[in-house]
Formats: C-alpha cells, sequence, structure tokens
C-alpha cells in the first residue's frame, strides 16, 4: 500500500472527488493498545489460555481487559503470550518474585554475546521482572522441564539456535 502522503507528492494539481476518494482510503491502525477507538478488533486471552478476537467499545470489560495487560493488536502477539505465560508459570514453580534482602537469590539471564542462559546470584540488588530462585540446581530443574529453548524464545525473546 502507498501512504497518503506519497500520493500527494505524486499527484500534486490533480483534482480529487474526496467522496469517491473515501471509498478507497483505509483508516490507520492502531500502533498501541493504547491507540484503540470505537470498532477497532483486538484479542484477548481467556481464563483457560484460548484466545479470542473482540471490537473495542470502550467498556468496562474492554477497558479492564487493557488495564492489565490482556488486550493484544494481533492474534499472533496473544498467541505468543499464552506461551510465554505457560513458560513463567513452571519457572515460578520453582522460583518467586520475592527478593531476600542480604540473601542469596539466583536467577537466569542471557548472555547475547554466547548465545546462553547463565545462572548468578544477588544478594542485595534488586531489578524489576526476576523470578528468583533458592539455589543454581533448582535453576537447573526449571530450565529442564520449561525448556532452554522455549526460556530463550519466550522470556528472553531470542530465536532458538
Amino acid at each position: 500500500m502507498i501512504k497518503v502522503e506519497e500520493i500527494a507528492e505524486k499527484y500534486k494539481g490533480y483534482e480529487v472527488d474526496e467522496e469517491k476518494l473515501k471509498e478507497f482510503l483505509t483508516p490507520p491502525k492502531p500502533k498501541t493498545v493504547w491507540d484503540l477507538k470505537y470498532g477497532d478488533r483486538y484479542y484477548y486471552i481467556s481464563p483457560n489460555g484460548n484466545v479470542w478476537g473482540n471490537k473495542w467499545d470502550g467498556c468496562t470489560l474492554d477497558s479492564g481487559r487493557r488495564s492489565i495487560g490482556n488486550c493484544f493488536l494481533t492474534y499472533e502477539e496473544a498467541k505468543f503470550e499464552v506461551e510465554r505465560r505457560k513458560v513463567e508459570a513452571i519457572l515460578l514453580k520453582y522460583g518467586g518474585r520475592r527478593f531476600k534482602n542480604s540473601e542469596r537469590n539466583y536467577y537466569l539471564y542471557y548472555d547475547h554475546e554466547d548465545n546462553l542462559i547463565r545462572k548468578t546470584m544477588v544478594d542485595t540488588c534488586q531489578s524489576q521482572g526476576i523470578i528468583f530462585f533458592d539455589d543454581d540446581k533448582v535453576i537447573d530443574q526449571a530450565i529442564k522441564e520449561a525448556g532452554e529453548d522455549n526460556i530463550k524464545k519466550y522470556i528472553f525473546g531470542v530465536d532458538a539456535e
């Protein structure tokens, strides 16, 4: 598709029947879920993990889904999030979000240089969004159950090689 700005430059000087032009125009799609307007299509995850589509009308249900991060612009984004949550649930089975100050808090990180999942420990500095484990052996169990490639793809957003 060509953008209206490009058409304007290309056909500068031509006259346009605006009513006929409207028949050919496609309104811009929202860039984020915060840009959704009445009638826009969005997707959400049902309690059992299925992805459903809906049209935005700004009702309490729509706004509630968006406010808790359960609103997606595409079906593919929603499906990816379902899989990400499954992997994260396995990691949370072995660990948790609670940081224990002045104690050993083990966690995973992705080394982009070596393309490896690595383990480390922290005792006084806490970062946002990390799942902490009691020791590195528990991390090994979590990786085995969740799958290293799944963790790379769904937690760190890296395609497995």
